[in-house]
């Protein structure tokens, strides 16, 4: 009997990949470094801004620390001000959650979105809707790593075997298989294309 859904955030139940394209590229800007198109940006998200801002400069040529740290910092900075921007639930992702509700499972969202912008943004898109939200903190690792996911239905009174882990990145199907969900689902309008779901 499944008990609990963990949701990823970005690309799965909100479609974020414009605000992300839109900050990074708005920082490059500033930098006089080349933007970057949606389609690079969907392959350099999925294990946090760092790391986002690290393959975004490697494509450009640049690794430098000094100038990498910079830009990561300002682009947290334009980020932070305004997480809303652009943002928006795909479509059927709140009636999806309202019904997994209605036969009573526990809902969480994990995120690798740092946690002091993951939970207002969660809560300012589905209320109370989500029972459980975890973004990325500094005791804790990131996912692919289990441990926040499995934090999540703890608080639920969920077991692994009875969790359905959803999510949009090789990232995410990584971290419901080291969970040991009893399915772990990949969606298809998020970050990722199939072939990288399905490996």
């Amino acid at each position: 009997m499944i008990k609990a859904c963990v949701f990823d955030l970005d690309g799965t139940i909100l479609d974020t990949i414009g605000t992300i394209c839109h900050f990074v590229n708005a920082t490059l800007e500033k930098f006089n470094i080349e933007k970057i198109s949606i389609d690079e940006c969907k392959i350099f998200v999925g294990n946090g801004a760092r790391t986002l801002i690290e393959r975004t400069l490697a494509s450009r040529g640049i690794t430098d620390s000094q100038t990498i740290q910079q830009v990561l910092d300002d682009y947290n900075a334009l980020y932070n001000s305004d997480p809303y921007y652009m943002t928006a639930p795909f479509q059927g992702i709140t009636e999806l959650i309202t019904s997994l509700r209605e036969m009573g499972i526990g809902i969480a969202v994990v995120s690798n979105k740092p946690q002091f912008l993951t939970r207002p943004i969660v809560s300012r898109f589905f209320g109370s809707l989500v029972d459980v939200t975890f973004g990325g903190r500094e005791d804790v690792p990131l996912k692919p790593a289990p441990d926040s996911t499995a934090e999540a239905i703890s608080l639920l009174g969920a077991e692994s075997w009875e969790t359905v882990y959803v999510g949009d990145t090789g990232t995410d199907m990584q971290t419901g298989r080291a969970l040991g969900a009893a399915l772990v689902i990949g969606v298809l309008w998020g970050f990722r294309e199939e072939p990288e779901l399905i490996a």
